[in-house]
Parts: C-alpha cells; structure tokens; sequence
C-alpha cells in the first residue's frame, strides 16, 4: 500500500501511521527532510571533531599523527579541511564533493584504529565508531544535500527524441 494514498484521505490517524511505516520505498516528500538531518549532524561532527584538535592542543593531533607514520605537517591542514568540510556539508554547499573529499579522512582514522580492535570503547578507540560515520558520510554522498542546501543538485530534464 503506498504511502501517497493516504496522504489525501481522511482515515484514521493509526491507519495513515501504519501505511507511513509499511512502505519499503523512499517517500519523495519526507526523504529531503531525512538526509537534511543526516546532514547537519555529520557538518557538526566535523566542526566539532576539529575544534577538538585545537582544544587538546595541536602537538597532540602532530604526535598522533607522526605516531602512525603520517608527516606532522599536515596537522594544521587537516584541522583547516575538518573545518571548512564540515560547514559546507552543514550549509548544503557541495555536499556531495565535500563529502566524497572527506571520506578519505574516515578511511585514514578507520586504518588507523584498525589495530585497536571494533569496540571504540578499547583503550585508543576502535573502529566501530569512525566506520559508522563512514558509512553514515557515503549515504550522504550518494543521496545529496537534502532540504534547505545552499546548493542543489539540479537533474536534467528528460527529452523526448523525435522523429522526422
């Protein structure tokens, strides 16, 4: 049963509820509003994830780094990336390239923990936690911007082909 026939009938509120929650296809009018929220939560993880570098103190984030192999120097523009990533995921500015372009800093932390074990609550964090948001930032990726996006993904209508 699809979830538009009930938008325009006058049923009973546990019915229309019911057929909202059956359909296993994504609903053109609420969907926007769920990737929105994905969205802003993963632009507020980011802001916050770097703000944090800057908190504990940057040789912190330069020994981490060096400890794993990885030049010191890209401590600062690491930090620089998280910050602008994250507010143009957050605002809806290319979200899909922002977001593509930070997934290789979750696949980075994902390797990173990869020694740790799964559980982030191991001692040095495991993976469980930076592979959820990897997989939380590609679902974003492949959906888009969502509602209220600064920049939108326009389609290209389709032409019909015609014949002489």
């Amino acid at each position: 049963m699809s979830v538009d026939r009930y938008r325009d009938d006058v049923t009973s509120a546990p019915t229309a509820l019911a057929a909202f929650f059956s359909s296993n296809i994504a609903d053109p009018v609420y969907a926007k509003y769920g990737i929105f929220l994905l969205r802003v939560a993963i632009g507020i993880d980011w802001i916050a994830h770097a703000f944090l570098k800057t908190y504990r103190g940057m040789h912190t984030h330069e020994a981490l780094l060096a400890k794993n192999g990885i030049t010191p120097l890209l401590a600062w523009p690491t930090f620089g990336v998280e910050v602008i990533g994250g507010f143009a995921i957050l605002l809806g500015w290319y979200t899909r390239q922002w977001s593509a372009f930070l997934l290789v800093f979750l696949a980075v932390v994902v390797w990173i923990k990869w020694p740790v074990g799964w559980l982030y609550s191991n001692t040095g964090g495991g993976w469980e936690y930076p592979l959820f948001w990897l997989a939380a930032q590609t679902a974003l990726m492949l959906a888009g911007g969502g509602a209220f996006a600064l920049q939108t993904t326009q389609v290209a209508p389709k032409f019909k082909q015609t014949t002489d």
